[in-house]
């Protein structure tokens, strides 16, 4: 049996070498950096290829690392010969740190898709260790500076940073069964609200410091729900399962900087900056209450909060108790997530409806279609401008197309709206794009608090 096992085995290694194709782009681009900005950046890099299509790649079935590859030549608005074929790449599997860390002062290789082996009936490709150009940050690299993750001087020979294009929006996702919990306590028991996701009027609302008292290392909410759901019962018996991000994602940074002040509020004499929790912190089963679940990218927080609403047990964390009530202990969880993503749309587990946006301090982030109207009106502040850096010494074609690329991200009539993103103001305004550009700014400074441009 086992050398049957064996031949089967090097049968299909064998049949997918043969699928494995040379795509031979004449330019590759290689990024790191923010995954809450990975549909964004194939989005975009698919409209500057020619007739704004390209053929998107991708590692596998999780899709961590993706590419776009311009088979038929350039757009005019790449800026790039219109005979380039183009394949650009990016890792997005760990987060925003690694466009300062990896590919700027490279400590490390960065893992991308390998154009000389692809299998374009797949769409996928193997993937190999490079030195990237550059790469895309959720937050400005001051954040990373003051964490302690990031030393300029360390860059050899230099490198140059995009602001003030583009920012999105971040919303707080729950565990469909959360969100129907959270309906009973904030509109009562057998309110024909609870079930209806759709209707904005039936949306639940997590308070800041709620939220905050959660992610917070010295927060009190950390034994059960019933603080936040004292109305619902059960609430007593639910473990707090926070689907958070590993210290090097730039959502994790965002987290940090609008609930706890951190690093922002480090500074002496004030240290007002407080540390989230870690999942070292808390025992995997959530015996003491909590348990923290630590994620990769932005799909693995999706994917945490699927397997929690459908307690599903993998090696992340315990599977919950049963209750006599029938309810389940670890079914309630909570996280963060970009608004690129659309409300309730399944991870690579889980099932469509498993997690739902909530509303923040009464505000909808996701009132519109394109989950931004009410972050460009200033009504919802849960949102950071964006930065994109690369090497001085990556190829002068490399930095052409990234500059180009950061162009379309802040022009609100070129690439057709990105779910999520705002334009931030400036050659564009929110009198003239109130759907897209924003009326307030950070002016590059993710520390800084939004105020009006116009």
């Amino acid at each position: 049996m086992k050398l049957n096992q064996i031949a089967l085995a090097v049968i299909a290694l064998a049949a997918g070498s043969a699928n494995a194709v040379d795509l031979a782009p004449t330019l590759v681009i290689n990024l790191d950096g923010a995954t809450a900005l990975k549909k964004t950046v194939e989005d975009v890099a698919k409209y500057m290829c020619a007739s704004h299509t390209g053929d998107v790649y991708y590692e596998g079935a999780d899709k961590k690392i993706s590419g776009v590859f311009c088979s038929a030549g350039m757009d005019a608005s790449s800026g790039l010969a219109a005979s380039t074929k183009l394949f650009l790449t990016k890792n997005n599997a760990d987060g925003s740190l690694e466009t300062f860390e990896r590919a700027l002062m490279r400590h490390a290789q960065t893992k991308v898709l390998d154009p000389a082996n692809c299998d374009t009936t797949a769409k996928t490709c193997a993937t190999k260790l490079v030195d990237a150009h550059g790469g895309f940050s959720d937050v400005d690299e001051k954040v990373a500076i003051g964490r302690g993750q990031f030393d300029p001087a360390a860059v050899v020979g230099g490198y140059t940073t995009k602001a003030g294009f583009a920012g999105q929006g971040f919303g707080i996702g729950v565990t469909t069964k959360l969100y129907l919990a959270l309906q009973e306590q904030q509109f009562g028991a057998g309110s024909p609200c609870i079930g209806d996701t759709a209707t904005d009027a039936c949306m639940p609302s997590i308070a800041k410091q709620q939220f905050a008292s959660i992610l917070s290392a010295t927060g009190g909410y950390k034994l059960d729900w019933s603080p936040i759901l004292p109305a619902v019962f059960g609430s007593d018996t639910k473990t707090i399962n926070l689907c958070r991000r590993v210290t090097t994602s730039g959502t994790q940074s965002s987290m940090d900087i609008h609930f706890l002040g951190f690093p922002c509020a480090k500074a002496s004499p004030t240290f007002g900056a407080l540390d989230s929790v870690r999942a070292a912190d808390y025992p995997a089963d959530g015996s003491n209450g909590m348990a923290v679940i630590e994620n990769g990218g932005t799909g693995d927080v999706v994917n945490c909060l699927s397997r929690r609403n459908n307690n599903i047990d993998d090696t992340a964390f315990a599977k919950g108790v049963t209750h006599s009530n029938g309810d389940v202990a670890n079914e309630w969880a909570i996280g963060v997530i970009s608004l690129e993503n659309t409300d309730g749309v399944k991870g690579t587990e889980g099932t469509v409806g498993d997690w739902h946006f909530v509303k923040l301090n009464n505000v909808n982030p996701r009132e519109d279609v394109g989950q931004r109207q009410s972050v460009v009106d200033g009504r919802y502040d849960f949102a950071f401008e964006a930065v994109m850096a690369y090497r001085n010494d990556a190829p002068a074609d490399a930095k052409t197309y990234l500059g180009k690329m950061t162009g379309l991200m802040g022009d609100p009539v070129k690439v057709a709206p990105l779910t999520g993103i705002f334009v931030v103001p400036g050659t564009s305004s929110h009198s003239l794009v109130p759907n897209r550009v924003h009326k307030g700014t950070q002016s590059g400074n993710s520390c800084q608090a939004f105020e009006l441009f116009e």
